[in-house]
């Protein structure tokens, strides 16, 4: 059967949001706590008729600036956000952490004392401005491969910048999708994140596709990205166009997550939130067609189920073999038996001797 036209269709749909935010932020020169934001986009079903089921979130304290260090440390910061999520189911934790500053030991101790509540790592480059290329990143990211954790990156202009006063973008230097991706190669065996497509621009976005595609035909990393403030001001989408469309000619469509970076600016509107969602789905249903709910679903909610939400046991050594016996266990075996075919033997012997002596010939 041949839909006359699937833009007059309304596919109602689950969302999986895996760039959202608690915690304290500054915008516009004002900081404040965004905590509660976040109700408006989960308490109930949006207008549209759509269910946000999941928010992958981190918080924002961890990552904010205050008197030379941060508004809160990795483990307060963290335990805050672990508060919030055993009382909203529809709240997946990311561990945030500061390389530089903390100490994976306390992520460790949080994992172990909170099993199964985080469901991935948070980075900013950015805020500790500390590039990802620096080393401090490294305990980090083999203690997500220890717990087959994925690692979400904040990521912004992989290329350079023209600003009025001809300088270049610090996010160039710390949060370089570039980068990104050598840290990736580094540890090929944990799933990184590149939040925001690498930034502004169409050229910073290819360059993230770029990225993705290599690392699947290379096979030398697990590389994905969130559409977090892509195409922000054009309802007609044509980044996120193109990369579906790059992604679709390498069969990599599960390499794209749907993300807002909720609540923050314009996403600390619901009206905004379902605009951003009903632009993409509409761009989508235009271009895509017969596969367009398909694509739909995986970018908006399977992607990233498999990437944060399916549980994965972490990967295990070589089996443990059996435990060998206490030396003389064989030697024991050995002699026990030997005795016991003597003995069989003699009885043997002794039994065909007796029956000879008392024995009848009853041959004809």
């Amino acid at each position: 059967m041949r839909l006359s036209s699937i833009n007059n269709i309304n596919f109602y749909g689950k969302i999986i949001d895996s760039h959202v935010h608690i915690g304290n932020w500054s915008e516009n020169g004002v900081q404040r706590d965004y905590t509660n934001d976040i109700d408006v986009f989960i308490k109930s079903t949006l207008d549209n008729g759509d269910t946000v089921e999941k928010v992958l979130v981190s918080n924002l304290d961890c990552m904010t600036r205050k008197d030379g260090g941060f508004y809160s440390d990795e483990t307060v910061g963290n335990k805050r956000l672990l508060e919030l999520a055993a009382k909203n189911p529809k709240i997946a934790p990311l561990a945030t952490c500061q390389p530089g500053y903390g100490d994976v030991e306390n992520i460790r101790k949080l994992l172990r004392e909170n099993p199964d509540m985080f469901v991935g790592f948070k980075f900013h480059p950015e805020q500790l401005n500390i590039p990802v290329s620096d080393s401090r990143y490294q305990a980090y990211m083999e203690f997500a491969k220890e717990m087959n954790l994925p690692c979400l990156f904040h990521s912004a202009r992989s290329l350079d910048v023209t600003y009025p006063d001809g300088g270049i973008g610090k996010a160039s230097v710390l949060s370089n999708p570039e980068q990104i991706y050598e840290l990736a190669k580094r540890n090929k065996d944990v799933k990184v994140v590149m939040a925001h497509w690498g930034g502004d621009g169409e050229a910073n976005i290819d360059i993230t596709t770029r990225c993705i595609v290599d690392s699947i035909k290379k096979k030398d990393a697990k590389l994905y990205a969130d559409i977090s403030w892509v195409d922000c001001d054009n309802p007609q989408k044509p980044n996120i166009k193109r990369i579906i469309e790059q992604l679709k000619s390498e069969n990599a469509l599960d390499r794209i997550l749907f993300g807002t970076d909720a609540p923050l600016g314009r996403f600390g509107s619901k009206q905004e939130y379902e605009k951003t969602i009903n632009d993409i789905k509409s761009m989508i249903r235009r271009e895509f067609s017969s596969e367009a709910e398909d694509i739909i679903d995986k970018i908006f909610y399977s992607n990233a189920k498999k990437v944060f939400l399916s549980k994965q046991k972490p990967p295990q050594g070589k089996p443990t073999p059996p435990p060998k016996p206490p030396k003389g266990n064989k030697k024991l075996k050995f002699l026990i038996a030997a005795g016991l075919l003597i003995l069989g033997a003699a009885g043997w012997y002794f039994y065909n001797k007796h029956n000879k002596s008392n024995s009848v010939d009853i041959r004809a």
